[in-house]
C-alpha cells in the first residue's frame, strides 16, 4: 500500500513542506533539503523528527526512515515535523551523511569538494576560515518546533524557552497576549514588514501544562542573523541559566557572569542584567529573605531532633515576635570540644544580606593547631546585651565540662563587660595584633616617620612577649620614654594582665592573637550575603564536611602526637643535641645551652619559662628528658596527642533533611517570626571589611621588571 506523509522541515527560522512516499530514500530527502535551504551543506547537519510522546527521534539512515513511516501509519498520522540542526562547527562526521554526500555528488556527475576545502584550510595557515565554536545555546533553536508541544513548567517555562529560541534564531518578538492562562507572541517586524510568524500557547487544565495551540514558524520579514546582543536577553533568562552556578558558588560576581555568557553562549549581557539575574537566582535558590527568619522555628526543632545534645535557641521580641538573635552549637562539636586545647577565640563579623546583622562565633583549637568551631549565632547588632546572651549560652556548655578555658578577643567594650559578668575570674587575653594596630594608628608615618613608628611597635612587642617581670619593666620604661604622652594614654586603660606574658594569669598555650576567630570568619565568608537560614545551614554543612575529613585523616596517622606537634617536638630535640645536661636530683636538671637553665620535670617548668607559656616541652626540657632516658611523649599535654584528636571528631554532625519542612506548622505559637528592622545606609553597600590604619597591604610590584614600588604603567626600567 502506498504510504505518503507530509514532512514539515524546519531549519533555523524557515520551514518547508514536501511529501515523503514509500519510495523516498534518505538521499532524496537530503537532496531536497540542500536545494531548498540556502547555506545548508551535506555532512554538516543532523535530522530529528518528532511524533506524539517522542519529541526527538533520530533520522539518519534508510532504516530510520522506514521506522518513521511505519510508526506514522500505525498512529494514523499524516504529517511529521522534522528539525534540521547544524553540527556546530564539527568538521568531520562519521555517520551516514558523509556517505550520502558522496553518493549524491556521484549521482549528479560532480566530484565532492570536501578534500579541496580541507587542503585549502591546511595550507592557508592563520588565514584559513575559522570553524564555529560549539555553544551551550545551540540547542535553543529546538525549543519551539511543533503544535502540541508541551511545557510542564507552565507559562513561565514557555516564556523562558521562547526567549531562548528567539535569541538563537536571531529575531525579536512582542507579546500580543500574556497572562497565566495564555501567551500570544508575534514577530516584532509584524507592523513594519507584515511578518507572519506567530505562536499561541495556552494552559491545559487537565494536565496543568502549557501547550502550543497554533504555530506559524515561517518568517516573511527580512533576513535574520544571530547577534551577540539582543533585547530578548532579559534578567529572568540570565537567572534560569546561572541558578545552578549560584547554588554551588554563592559569591559569583556579575563580571564573572558576563564573561561566562560570552564564552559559553556567545552573548553579550549588560552588568545590570548580570547583577539582577544573580539576585533572581539567589531568590530561586534560597527563597525570600524575610520568610527565612520564620523558617528558623522549624530549623531549631530540626537541629535538636537530628543532632542529639545540640544547644539551639531562637529569641524574638516579646509581643511582636520580631527576630532578635539565634544561637546554635551542634552536639558533635560540644562532645568533641573537651578533647581540644582549652582556648576559645571570640569574634563578630558583619553580614551582607538585606537585613544586615552580626555573626558571633566561638572557635576552639585542636591538637593539630587547626580551628575547631564550637558555637555561633546571629544577632541584630553587636551590643553588650547580645554578647551577654551569647556568652550565657556558651557558659551552659562550658561549665558542665569542669575546666577553665582561656578566652581571646578584641577590646569591644560590650564584649568586655559581658565577659566580666558571665565568666568572672576566667583568663581573658586581648588580641596582640589588634593592640599593635591600635598603637600604630597613633603614630602615622606622615606625621612621625616610619623609624619612630617601628621603634614604638618593637618596644611594645618586647613588652608583650617578654617572660619575666624585670624585662617587662625595662621595656615599658623605654617605651614610655620613646612614645611620650601618646603611649602613656594608650597603656593607662590597658591592663598588663591581659596581654603580657610576664603577668598573664592562665594558660595561653603560645597563642597571642585572635587569629583563629579571623580564620573562621574567612572560612564562612562565602555565606555572609545569604539569608539567615541558608547562612546557618551553609555553615553546618561545611562544618559537617570539615569534621568528617579530619576524622578520616586522623585514622591514617601513625604518630603519637598530631603531625604538626610531632614535627615541632623533633625540631626541639634536634636543637639540643649538642648541649650538656647535668642531673641535680631525680627530676631536676641543669642544661648548658647558650645560657644555663634549670629544668624541673616533676613540676614541668623551665627557667626560660617557654614550657609554662606554651604548654609544650621547650628545647631545654626535651634535652633533659632525653638525658634521663624517659619517653618525651609522657611530658606532652594530652590535647596534642593523636588519640585525643580522634576523640574530638568522633561524634559527627548529622544532616538536617528538609523534605518535610513545609508539611507542619511554619510559625511559632505567637505567630510568624518577623525580620528585624533595619535602615539601609546611604551609598553602595560595602562587601569588604574596612581595614584599620596601618594594617598590612600587599606591596605594589611591577609586572614588567618585577621590582617593588611601582606598577607597569609608570615603569621606566630599561629592559
Amino acid at each position: 500500500m502506498e504510504v505518503c506523509v507530509i514532512a514539515k522541515c524546519t531549519y533555523k527560522s524557515e520551514t518547508i513542506m514536501f511529501s515523503v512516499s514509500s519510495e523516498s530514500s534518505m538521499v532524496d530527502i537530503l537532496k531536497t533539503l540542500c536545494l531548498r535551504f540556502r547555506g545548508l551543506q551535506l555532512g554538516c547537519f543532523t535530522l530529528r523528527y518528532s511524533v506524539p510522546s517522542y519529541p526527538s527521534c533520530f533520522l539518519e539512515t534508510d532504516s530510520d526512515l522506514d521506522l518513521m513511516r511505519t510508526f506514522l501509519l500505525i498512529s494514523n498520522e499524516k504529517t511529521v515535523d522534522i528539525l534540521v540542526k547544524d553540527l556546530c562547527g564539527i568538521s568531520e562526521y562519521s555517520g551516514d551523511f558523509c556517505v550520502n554526500k558522496e553518493l549524491i555528488a556521484c549521482e549528479k556527475g560532480e566530484s565532492s569538494c570536501s578534500s579541496t576545502v580541507e587542503d585549502r584550510n591546511e595550507f592557508l595557515g592563520r588565514s584559513k576560515r575559522a570553524s564555529a565554536k560549539p555553544l551551550l545555546s545551540n540547542e535553543w533553536e529546538t525549543y519551539i518546533h511543533h503544535v502540541g508541544q508541551k511545557f510542564d513548567g507552565g507559562a513561565e517555562e514557555f516564556r523562558l524557552k521562547l526567549c531562548k529560541y528567539a535569541l538563537e534564531v536571531g529575531f525579536n518578538f512582542l507579546y500580543a497576549g500574556n497572562d497565566k492562562k495564555r501567551v500570544v507572541a508575534v514577530c516584532s517586524n509584524k507592523k513594519l514588514e507584515g511578518c507572519s510568524w506567530r505562536v499561541y500557547a495556552s494552559r491545559c487544565e487537565a494536565a496543568g501544562s502549557f501547550v502550543i495551540r497554533t504555530l506559524n514558524n515561517v518568517h516573511t520579514c527580512a533576513g535574520r542573523i544571530r547577534e551577540s546582543k539582543s533585547k530578548m536577553m532579559r534578567s529572568r533568562v540570565v537567572s534560569s541559566l546561572i541558578v545552578d552556578r549560584i547554588r554551588a558558588k554563592p559569591e559569583l560576581k556579575p563580571v564573572e557572569i558576563i564573561h561566562e555568557f560570552k564564552d559559553y553562549y556567545g552573548i553579550d549581557i549588560s552588568y545590570y542584567h548580570a547583577w539582577f539575574g544573580k539576585e533572581l537566582a539567589k531568590l530561586d535558590v534560597h527563597g525570600d529573605e524575610s520568610k527565612s527568619f520564620n523558617e528558623l522555628v522549624w530549623y531549631t526543632d530540626a537541629v535538636k531532633e537530628t543532632n542529639t545534645g545540640s544547644l539551639c535557641t531562637l529569641d524574638c521580641e516579646a509581643g511582636i515576635n520580631r527576630f532578635r538573635r539565634f544561637f546554635v552549637s551542634f552536639g558533635g562539636c560540644i562532645a568533641g570540644f573537651q578533647y581540644c586545647i582549652p582556648l576559645l577565640f571570640i569574634d563578630a563579623t558583619f553580614l551582607k544580606s538585606k537585613y544586615k546583622g552580626q555573626l558571633l562565633c566561638a572557635s576552639g583549637k585542636n591538637g593539630n593547631q587547626g580551628f575547631y568551631p564550637l558555637a555561633f549565632g546571629v544577632v541584630d547588632s553587636e551590643t553588650e546585651e547580645n554578647w551577654t546572651w551569647f556568652l550565657q549560652h556558651l557558659a551552659s556548655i562550658l561549665l558542665p565540662m569542669g575546666r577553665v578555658v582561656t578566652f581571646f578577643s578584641d577590646r569591644n567594650q560590650g564584649l568586655l563587660n559581658a565577659m566580666g559578668f558571665v565568666f568572672p575570674g576566667w583568663p581573658h587575653s586581648y588580641c596582640y595584633y589588634h593592640l599593635k594596630q591600635n598603637l600604630i594608628s597613633k603614630y602615622p608615618k606622615s606625621g612621625y616617620g616610619k623609624l619612630l613608628q617601628d621603634r614604638v611597635i618593637n618596644l611594645f612587642s618586647r613588652c608583650a612577649y617578654t617572660v619575666t617581670e624585670e624585662e617587662f619593666k625595662v621595656a615599658m620604661e623605654e617605651l614610655v620614654i620613646v612614645g611620650s604622652s601618646k603611649v602613656k594614654a594608650f597603656i593607662s586603660d590597658l591592663s598588663r594582665d591581659h596581654y603580657a606574658n610576664a603577668f598573664f594569669k592562665g594558660m595561653r598555650y603560645g597563642e597571642m592573637a585572635n587569629s583563629l576567630a579571623e580564620s573562621f570568619n574567612n572560612w564562612v565568608g562565602v555565606f555572609r550575603d545569604l539569608p539567615v537560614l541558608p547562612l546557618i545551614e551553609g555553615i553546618r554543612q561545611k562544618l559537617m564536611v570539615l569534621n568528617s575529613q579530619r576524622r578520616f585523616e586522623a585514622e591514617q596517622w601513625t604518630t603519637v602526637l598530631c603531625p604538626e606537634m610531632e614535627t615541632r617536638l623533633c625540631e626541639n630535640a634536634e636543637a639540643g643535641r649538642t648541649w650538656a645536661v647535668r642531673r641535680s636530683n631525680s627530676t631536676v636538671f641543669e642544661v648548658f645551652a647558650d645560657y644555663i637553665v634549670m629544668v624541673d620535670l616533676e613540676q614541668r617548668t623551665c627557667s626560660c619559662r617557654l614550657w609554662q607559656i606554651d604548654g609544650f616541652p621547650c628545647t631545654h626540657a626535651v634535652a633533659a628528658i632525653l638525658a634521663k632516658r624517659d619517653s618525651v611523649y609522657d611530658y606532652v599535654e594530652c590535647y596534642y596527642k593523636t588519640d585525643f584528636f580522634r576523640k574530638a571528631y568522633e561524634s559527627p554532625i548529622f544532616p538536617i533533611p528538609d523534605i518535610g519542612k513545609g508539611l507542619g506548622s511554619n510559625g511559632s505559637a505567637a505567630g510568624v517570626v518577623l525580620p528585624p528592622i533595619t535602615k539601609r545606609p546611604a551609598g553602595r553597600p560595602p562587601t569588604k571589611r574596612i581595614k584599620v590604619f596601618g594594617e598590612f597591604k600587599r606591596p605594589l610590584k611591577c609586572s614588567r621588571c618585577s621590582v617593588a614600588g611601582h606598577n607597569r604603567k609608570t615603569c621606566k626600567a630599561i629592559i
